[in-house]
């Protein structure tokens, strides 16, 4: 659908994902999450912010989530191995792939 975006690793995105958006408007702003490997073999799910520099995100990591980790989190997700989500909702964490975008396609449909 063009929701989610995945990286096989971090690289500084959002500033290229709205050039591409500006260049493209075919592209539309459908982009909400983006999934990618961290330095420590994790992944991560970020929300994309309304634009370049912006604290606030087209979708936001939902609220009941927020500020929660590991275990507490897995339970309140229903998705295991998760690692946190930050109390604003910008970003998260799993042990998997899979996982992290488990994370991103339940934050889409369920909230």
């Amino acid at each position: 659908s063009g929701k989610i975006l995945e990286l096989s690793q971090f690289c500084p995105w959002s500033s290229h994902l709205f050039d591409l958006e500006r260049e493209d408007s075919s592209l539309g702003t459908d982009a909400t999450y983006v999934i990618f490997g961290d330095t420590s073999g994790n992944w991560r799910v970020q929300a994309v912010p309304i634009s370049d520099g912006s604290f606030d995100n087209r979708k936001a990591l939902p609220e009941p989530w927020r500020g929660k980790r590991d275990e507490e989190l897995s339970k309140e997700s229903g998705i295991d191995d998760c690692i946190f989500i930050h109390a604003s909702g910008f970003i998260g964490g799993n042990k998997t792939r899979d996982g992290a975008l488990q994370m991103a396609i339940k934050a889409l449909e369920d909230f």
